[in-house]
């Protein structure tokens, strides 16, 4: 109370003031309509300013829900894209709810780019269906499988790992090959195994083949950056964009195929 009491005191000429000054402000405003309305305008243009910081500071806050809500908005509708081709009317039907695949939306919670072996950890586990052995993609291409899965997490071997490798098919010529990683760049893979006759060039697309146990086929992998023909009669190779910027990856979807235990009961009885 006595420093409020020593504060008013010290700059009771500088209170009088402003008081004096808000007063004929009030007044002027009350007395004329101009200014009345002008005082109204700048009060509103202030508040709505104060308004507007508020709701972008809420909506920067809100992002991570609102991230989550789109990833898991998007599994749905690539799950719902995920149907089976009817050969006899030529058509998609996602009515029968006959899908292949289930999309399940997860975050990267821990990513390495610059190991020999590179890993990836999710915040889903076994509770939210992860298993072995699943496809993990990004919204724009492959990312890895998953190699070790607890109740809350799973790691996945990415594609920058010394002993990933993933069966491609090149979409110009639909040839079959295989893509590595043996460039110790996480923008770039190699796909190796190219048959001599194929020629390809700069921004030839690289998707994932049928032959792979692991992926869906089609998927988007990435683009040639060079091209090694080889001299002599051997397989050439090509240098790979990838379509994942696994440095900034942030969100995955991992994917269960709905027809994996039939296809593993069909491969048990060949062997």
């Amino acid at each position: 109370m006595n420093n409020l009491r020593r504060f008013i005191l010290k700059y009771h000429f500088v209170i009088l003031f402003i008081l004096l000054e808000v007063i004929s402000i009030l007044l002027l405003a009350n007395s004329q309509r101009f200014h009345r309305n002008r005082l109204v305008n700048t009060t509103n243009d202030a508040v709505g300013k104060v308004y507007e910081w508020s709701s972008e500071v809420s909506n920067y806050f809100r992002l991570n829900n609102a991230n989550k809500q789109l990833a898991e908005e998007n599994a749905m509708l690539r799950q719902q894209l995920s149907v089976v081709y009817d050969t006899t009317t030529c058509t998609y039907d996602i009515t029968k709810g006959d899908t292949l695949f289930k999309y399940i939306p997860a975050q990267v919670v821990n990513n390495s780019t610059n190991q020999v072996n590179n890993y990836i950890i999710i915040n889903k586990g076994s509770l939210d269906g992860i298993e072995r052995d699943m496809s993990v993609i990004s919204t724009d291409g492959i990312v890895g499988v998953v190699t070790d899965v607890s109740r809350h997490y799973a790691s996945i071997m990415s594609l920058l790992h010394s002993k990933c490798v993933v069966g491609v098919r090149i979409k110009q010529s639909q040839e079959l090959a295989s893509l590595k990683w043996e460039t110790n760049n996480y923008r770039y893979g190699m796909v190796e195994d190219i048959p001599t006759h194929i020629l390809l060039e700069k921004g030839d697309t690289i998707l994932t083949s049928s032959h792979s146990y692991i992926f869906p086929e089609d998927l988007m992998v990435g683009t040639v950056e060079e091209f090694y023909p080889t001299a002599v009669d051997a397989l050439n190779k090509a240098k790979v964009r990838f379509a994942t910027d696994f440095a900034t990856l942030r969100h995955v979807y991992v994917i269960k195929d709905l027809h994996k235990p039939e296809l593993d009961s069909l491969k048990a009885r060949l062997q």
